[in-house]
Parts: C-alpha cells; sequence; structure tokens
C-alpha cells in the first residue's frame, strides 16, 4: 500500500487532489487578503464617520493622509483576529470571540503606538480626552471604550464579513480573486508612495 502521507510520493496524488490543494491554498490567501481590505476600509469609515462627530471634530475625507478610505493599523488588526479565531475554524462562542478579539486588539494598538511614540517620536492617537479616558492609559495609547469597540468589530469580522466572503466565493470564486488581488495591487501602490516614492502628494501620513 502506498503512503500519500510521504513526501517522496506526490505522484501518487491525483490530478483532481492537486486542484482542490491549489484552490484552498488560495481560497485562504484570498480570504486574509478580503479580510484586510474590509478591515482598513471599516476603520477608516469609523473614524471619520462616527469617531470624528463624537468628539466633536469636523469630518476629514484625508484623514490617515493615504488619499483612499484605507487605515493600515485596522486591516493589520482584522488580519491577526482572522488568524486567530476564523478561516473557517469551529466557531467558538460569542463572548470568547469578543475578549479575544478586545484583546488582540489592545495588544496591537498598544504596541504599535509605543513603537510611533518612541521610535518615531509621534503620537497618533491620545485617549486622554473627554468621553475617552475612561480607564486609560496614562499615555494615552488605549483605553476601555476604545477597546470594547475594537471588540465588537472583530466580532462583526467574523460572525458577518467571514460570512460575507464565503457567500461571494460561492458565487464566483475567480472573479472575487481577482478583484480582491487587484485592490491589493492598487493598496500596495499607495503604501508605497506614501512611504517610500512620494511620487504624489497626499499630504501628512499621520493626521
Amino acid at each position: 500500500m502506498i503512503d500519500k502521507t510521504s513526501a517522496y510520493n506526490t505522484s501518487v496524488y491525483t490530478q483532481e487532489e492537486l486542484s482542490i490543494d491549489h484552490a484552498s491554498v488560495e481560497s485562504y490567501l484570498t480570504h486574509i487578503a478580503f479580510v484586510f481590505l474590509i478591515g482598513g476600509l471599516a476603520g477608516w469609515l469609523y473614524e471619520v464617520f462616527i469617531g470624528a462627530p463624537l468628539n466633536g471634530e469636523p469630518i476629514d475625507l484625508g484623514h490617515g493622509g493615504l488619499g483612499i478610505p484605507f487605515l493600515m493599523i485596522y486591516a493589520i488588526g482584522s488580519v491577526s483576529i482572522e488568524l486567530v479565531f476564523g478561516l473557517n475554524r469551529k466557531p467558538l462562542p460569542a463572548v470568547i470571540q469578543l475578549l479575544g478579539s478586545t484583546l488582540l486588539a489592545i495588544t496591537l494598538e498598544y504596541s504599535s503606538g509605543l513603537i510611533m511614540l518612541h521610535a518615531l517620536q509621534v503620537q497618533a492617537w491620545d485617549y486622554r480626552i473627554p468621553g475617552w479616558d475612561f480607564l486609560t492609559t496614562p499615555d494615552g495609547l488605549i483605553c476601555l471604550r476604545a477597546s470594547l469597540t475594537f471588540g465588537v468589530m472583530g466580532l462583526l469580522q467574523l460572525r458577518v464579513i467571514d460570512r460575507l466572503y464565503e457567500w461571494l466565493a460561492r458565487k464566483n470564486f475567480w472573479v472575487l480573486l481577482v478583484v480582491v488581488w487587484g485592490l491589493i495591487a492598487a493598496v500596495t501602490l499607495v503604501l508605497l508612495n506614501a512611504f517610500l516614492f512620494h511620487v504624489v502628494d497626499v499630504g501628512d501620513i499621520w493626521r
């Protein structure tokens, strides 16, 4: 009997099995790219149309300094949540997903805030303001209200956005793949322009 698990016996796999493996890898990566895009967009929409009005600030469509409606820290947070709790794993109870997403958000927000504060001498956000200053760290980098908000966003990702991806993938996976990776390429070009090449002036990246 031939052992298919052996690294030296890959030739015994049928073409159909190899195609399924290949498709699953493509779906896995496309799923991650999908939540990366949705997370970056959702974070921008939240800060511009919810966060700013709640703080009594005007709506700034140039928020983020990239020239597009996208915030990288939210995108990275969405990918982190997906890698830990999502990707078609057996769903955990909603309370666990909420608490886990909140803890991940706290870790990411505080670590990235510290790096920018001490390495770049930039404080990109400060929660030591009325309405946000309950249970805030002395440096203003995290607070209970924001952390719980991000936890709820993570829960919505796992309960709603993941289901949306699955529905779109069932409808036409290859169209979804082309659109998602086309947008990833566009976002990558924008990030390279903002951080390295500065071909197009998009303003202050830390706004």
